[in-house]
């Protein structure tokens, strides 16, 4: 390690697959014990350059230097030597074999050929108790019958019984939930303490800027710079990213008339222990906001709204006609959609093609008079999606599982706008895509916004309410507090009430 704490550094990087240029002269560096986040848009470079830091991919051109040493041939084995791991967003686990085993998998401890279960088991256990002091993994479980948290720490741990100086992080919470994440920002910081360096790839900015002592920004292949996360904001990162401001990305909004028409007025909506009277209405054409901490209430008003789950009281008016027995199917019948904030668990089948996928709401519409689905009437609307939202795939016969994740957000919007909606819900939609996918979305809101769809919006992303919503309102602890204008707000005051600091500033509330 030299003088200013660099342990490692990569000099005029590049590499090419095929005609297509990955990365491009690439030279920054790591500092020890740091938490160094990379950031940048789908096909930026950063995880190229990460599997060359891995040794998965060799460099066409330049210079590896671990330690101030340059290292020649690098591959895998000899990344291991010098302390390197990384951890796939798709995790590299032998779900059928124990933790143990999995940790210690090429690194089996033996004798005479005989494994020594107990020894591997011990030292499993003691590395698990280094990385996690209040949740104790059972190192004989098999790894399948593990929640996916658990599994990750597994991958954290087979890689510290290797004794890593360079822990890198490829997405590591994309599956996680908001206390899962937690608890692995937690760790995180426990592994930097011990003096290991973290490269933390991700698309959520948000929580970049919680854990990241330092942020490095890629752009088409091209490193563009490295800042302190003290010295940058958000908003600063994603012009990094894009080459664009970030009022640039959002789209202009649509003028709402006075008398345009309420499409859907909720009254005195209620939950036991949940929401308390929540009364709101959207007109058509409008994005109406809605802010709030995950637990707020928020998630529940969409449940209520699509008919997964039944209010307690309150009233939901359509129309101008009261909803009663509110059930998904008569959602859709009413011209409703709900995009969910978890695609992969409420939104796709994964496995199914995109436009199997594309079309399962409409199903019922496609079919001829003997009961057959129109399968020529089926590709042809998908395809025409597919263009539409520009959708990444050579074919619509292509699993869903096959294509990235702001492509495979894109299919769960054409989903429903398959079905012609008249309001639409729209429960985080850009959750844990890159940037460049997220404008395509906002571009794609103000155009159905402009095309006079009711569209109610939230999202983990404080900027993204604010660039898109005609109005926000503020769900604090299942009430409505506070109604903003979307043009006439900056984020410090709308987290104000967001967070809860509003009660010193508004005792009434």
């Amino acid at each position: 390690m030299n003088a200013n704490g660099t342990i490692i550094k990569v000099e005029g990087i590049s590499k090419h697959f095929g005609g297509t240029t990955a990365l491009d002269n690439v030279t920054f560096e790591i500092k020890k014990a740091e938490i160094h986040a990379i950031v940048g848009e789908n096909g930026a470079g950063k995880s190229t350059m990460m599997k060359i830091l891995a040794g998965v991919y060799k460099p066409d051109s330049g210079k590896i230097l671990v330690n101030n040493s340059e290292v020649h041939n690098f591959n895998p084995l000899i990344a291991r030597k010098y302390g390197i791991s990384i951890v796939f967003q798709e995790l590299n686990l032998f779900p059928q074999l124990t933790v143990a085993d999995n940790i210690f998998i090429m690194y089996e401890i033996n004798s005479g050929g005989l494994l020594k279960k107990g020894r591997m088991t011990k030292q499993s256990s003691s590395i698990l108790k280094r990385l996690q002091q209040d949740h104790e993994i059972d190192p004989k479980m098999v790894v399948m019958d593990l929640p996916v948290a658990d599994q990750q720490i597994v991958e954290i741990a087979r890689a510290f019984s290797k004794g890593s100086e360079i822990l890198i992080l490829d997405e590591p919470n994309s599956a996680l939930s908001e206390s899962e994440t937690l608890n692995l920002f937690k760790l995180i910081r426990k592994i930097k303490e011990d003096g290991i360096t973290v490269i933390y790839v991700s698309h959520r900015l948000e929580e970049v800027f919680k854990i990241a002592d330092r942020i490095s920004v890629f752009r088409d292949g091209h490193y563009i710079n490295t800042w302190n996360i003290t010295d940058i904001t958000i908003a600063d990162i994603i012009s990094a990213m894009i080459g664009k401001k970030l009022q640039e990305i959002f789209p202009e909004r649509t003028k709402i008339k006075n008398d345009a028409e309420i499409v859907l007025q909720v009254k005195g909506l209620s939950l036991k222990n949940r929401l308390e009277s929540i009364d709101f209405e959207i007109r058509r054409g409008e994005v109406l906001g809605l802010a709030g901490l995950e637990g707020c209430g928020i998630e529940d008003i969409f449940q209520i709204l699509f008919g997964l789950v039944r209010n307690d009281r309150g009233e939901i008016i359509y129309e101008g006609h009261p909803v009663k027995g509110l059930n998904p199917w008569k959602a859709i019948a009413r011209n409703w959609g709900l995009v969910p904030a978890e695609r992969h668990k409420q939104g796709l089948m994964l496995d199914w093609s995109i436009r199997d996928n594309l079309t399962l709401a409409i199903i019922n519409r496609l079919k001829n008079l003997i009961g057959l689905i129109n399968l020529r009437k089926q590709a042809n609307l998908s395809n025409d999606f597919v263009k539409r939202l520009n959708i990444i795939t050579d074919s619509i016969y292509n699993s869903v599982n096959s294509l990235s994740g702001g492509n495979q957000q894109k299919v769960v919007i054409a989903k429903w706008l398959a079905t012609q909606p008249k309001l639409l819900l729209l429960n985080d939609p850009t959750r844990g895509i890159d940037v460049g996918a997220k404008a395509e979305i906002y571009k794609l809101i103000g155009e159905l916004s402009g095309a006079g769809f009711a569209i109610i919006f939230t999202s983990s992303e404080i900027e993204e309410i604010l660039g898109l919503s005609h109005r926000i309102h503020v769900i604090y602890k299942g009430r409505l507090i506070k109604t903003f204008e979307g043009d006439q707000v900056k984020k410090p005051e709308i987290m104000t009430y967001v967070t809860g600091a509003f009660a010193k500033a508004d005792s009434k509330i």
